[in-house]
């Protein structure tokens, strides 16, 4: 016997209300309604939301620690309010439908740390699946709450050019190529910085500052930093310049300023009491920020030096500065995990972004300036949207400390870390791929301007750069290169074995301009016979006007010349008539030259009967010689496009040999122009 609803053993207050509600569905639908309506709720999907599905999770798992009664880290999860109130270091979800930016989604699911719940294993995979779609369909309070339509955060990003120079981008043209200080090997790497348009690297070595073509490794110079080491490399946004901040600690810290093209120093400010960490130059080039162990941001004037103002909010040594790429914003991070964005032009915070529990060492701006990534001690890189002031995502990119971070053109991250191992993540924080493992921590890492190569350095000194294609792909660049003595031997049999391959270029070269000369010849020819062909045809094509001309105006006249022979007859005939039987010699006379006029009309008129026959024949055989000309100039057009072909071709030959031979003859000339530099900083 079924029981009355009320006395029914429900479970739980949900389940009751399910019973409820099918009781009055069922007392007041017909058959047809219920399945109708069964039939609806199929195709739309179940809410998932706070009180119904995540609260029995916290309860679970959470609410031990985060209650109204005992709300550790300021943080309540008992009830929607205190969830979304937050804890002490801000709102832990948001109604953008983004889980990945939600600081409750990233400790639970352990993609950040402290991970909950604490000392316990990882949430089960359904649990979390519940949460993520509670965040996803818009944190609904119960069953009644609707949605917010879902708003895109910051890691929605389209490449830029900004920035990019006009022209081939900026590479050295004469560096300096002597060695400050030579040792057996590079001590621990403290800097490595890549320009933004040019296949250039800079690695920092002891009092000196390498620089690498990343398509050959070529050692393209030496930049003597004779403060001491320098700890941050960093290329000005244009690629022109290298901002280079160091020093030697507890005695002297600077930041200087290199033009790439000449290697000359252009600019230097500061005059720290302690080495400088990081430096930077805004967008412009017309202020240098820079900070280390005194804790000071202190943002110069580019052009004079000038001081401009002292930020003092850091507790602890900066380890990172860097300018945003429009130049509106820098920002600052320390060891004790500090974090800070401040308005460029005043100095006035803009941001505290808290959430790191290590010392962040290193900091990097995206191309639009919207998105900023920094790596900590805690082993992860967190991208933060710096119009909300969120982290948008938190990455673990290395147990022990993520120690270096840079973005590319695409948005992508490389980073570093103590695990020894070099990572390249897309934009949404998917790790693409690693670098085997170095033999130590790596310390410092870099991309190229085209994303094809990661070039980082270790705790022993050893810089290597790995191709993204193949990070198996590996070649080794020396932070501290070996003396201008014994690159110049090097340099010299790459001299002779340019020459060797100089040789034969050059006699390939002069032959096809010789063969193209040839052909051009030929061609040039070939145009003056055309033209003299021309001309023929034109002549036979006039001759042949004349002659139908002629012919036109004969037979145009004959009527005329036929009726008057036809009245000089008939006067003829009259004069005959009117002779009579005895005529008198002056009538005969008369009518001999009547007859005589008459006799000359007709000739006249057979004479240019004949003419117009022979002028038909005349014009059909003209006729006849043009179009013979006409099918020769076909034939001498159609030999006179393949001799054009033979020319194309014969100048493509030419044009790919003297491009080979100008090819290797510029790497004879930059060759002989490092030759000289080694032997002149030998001397």
């Amino acid at each position: 016997m079924m029981l009355p609803l009320s006395k029914m053993p429900v479970r739980s207050t949900r389940l009751r209300n399910v019973a409820l509600t099918l009781a009055s569905v069922l007392m007041v639908q017909s058959p047809a309604d219920v399945f109708a309506a069964d039939a609806k709720s199929t195709d739309e999907p179940a809410k998932v939301t706070f009180e119904d599905d995540v609260k029995p999770i916290l309860r679970q798992h959470c609410l031990n620690c985060h209650s109204q009664s005992d709300k550790r880290g300021g943080l309540a999860l008992d009830s929607y309010g205190a969830m979304m109130e937050g804890g002490g270091s801000g709102e832990i979800v948001y109604d953008d439908g983004d889980a990945g930016t939600s600081r409750l989604w990233q400790l639970v699911n352990h993609d950040d740390t402290p991970v909950m719940p604490p000392n316990q294993p990882k949430l089960p995979d359904d649990q979390l699946q519940v949460i993520r779609s509670w965040i996803e369909g818009g944190i609904l309070e119960n069953s009644g709450s609707k949605a917010k339509a879902k708003r895109k955060n910051a890691l929605a990003f389209v490449a830029s050019t900004s920035g990019r120079p006009e022209g081939p981008p900026p590479m050295p043209e004469a560096l300096p190529q002597r060695v400050p200080v030579v040792t057996e090997r590079a001590a621990a790497t403290t800097a490595i910085g890549a320009s933004p348009w040019a296949p250039l690297v800079a690695l920092a070595g002891q009092k000196q500052i390498s620089l690498y073509h990343t398509e050959t490794a070529e050692l393209l110079g030496v930049l003597p930093f004779e403060e001491g080491i320098p700890q941050s490399l960093r290329f000005s946004r244009d690629g022109q310049y290298l901002i280079a901040g160091g020093g030697e600690h507890s005695v002297k810290g600077i930041a200087a300023v290199y033009s790439i093209k000449t290697g000359e120093r252009v600019a230097q400010v500061g005059d720290e009491l302690d080495t400088v960490f990081d430096a930077d130059v805004n967008d412009n080039m017309s202020r240098i920020a820079l900070g280390g162990p005194q804790r000071m941001l202190r943002i110069f004037d580019a052009t004079d030096g000038t001081q401009l103002f002292d930020i003092k909010k850091h507790t602890d040594w900066i380890y990172s500065v860097a300018y945003s790429p429009d130049g509106v914003l820098v920002a600052s991070g320390d060891r004790s995990g500090g974090l800070f964005v401040w308005e460029a032009e005043t100095g006035r915070l803009y941001l505290d972004l808290a959430g790191h529990k290590g010392a962040i060492r290193s900091i990097a701006w995206r191309d639009d300036s919207n998105v900023l990534a920094s790596a900590s001690e805690d082993g992860t890189v967190k991208l933060w949207d710096v119009n909300s002031g969120k982290a948008i995502r938190s990455i673990n990119a290395g147990s022990g400390g993520v120690t270096a971070v840079q973005f590319d053109h695409k948005g992508q991250l490389v980073t570093a870390g103590k695990d020894r191992k070099v990572r390249l993540w897309d934009a949404n924080g998917k790790q693409l791929t690693e670098t085997p493992a170095a033999s130590e921590a790596v310390l410092e890492v870099a991309i190229t301007h085209d994303s094809s190569q990661m070039i980082y350095g270790d705790w022993t000194g050893s810089v290597r750069m790995s191709a993204v294609a193949d990070p198996k792909k590996i070649q080794e660049l020396a932070a501290n290169p070996p003396p201008a003595k014994e690159r110049i031997g090097a340099v010299e049999k790459t001299l002779a074995s340019i020459k060797v391959k100089l040789t034969p270029l050059q006699e390939k070269r002069d032959a096809t301009l010789e063969g193209l000369k040839a052909a051009e010849k030929a061609v040039s020819d070939m145009d003056a016979k055309i033209k003299q062909h021309n001309e023929a045809i034109a002549k036979s094509q006039t001759e042949i006007a004349a002659k139908k001309s002629l012919r036109e105006k004969t037979v145009a006249a004959l009527p005329t010349l036929v009726s008057k022979s036809r009245d000089a007859h008939d006067t003829v005939i009259a004069s005959r008539i009117g002779l009579g039987d005895s005529p008198d010699d002056a009538a005969l006379v008369q009518a001999a030259d009547l007859e005589a006029s008459l006799a000359e009309q007709l000739s006249n008129i057979a004479q240019q009967r004949r003419l117009i026959v022979q002028t038909k024949k005349d014009e059909a055989a003209l006729a006849g010689a043009l179009k013979a000309q006409q099918e020769t100039l076909v034939a001498m057009q159609a030999q006179r496009t393949e001799m054009e072909k033979t020319v194309q071709a014969a100048r493509v030959a030419a044009d790919q040999a003297e491009q080979s031979y100008a090819a290797v003859a510029g790497e004879l000339s930059e060759a002989e122009k490092k030759r000289q530099l080694l032997a002149e900083a030998i001397q």
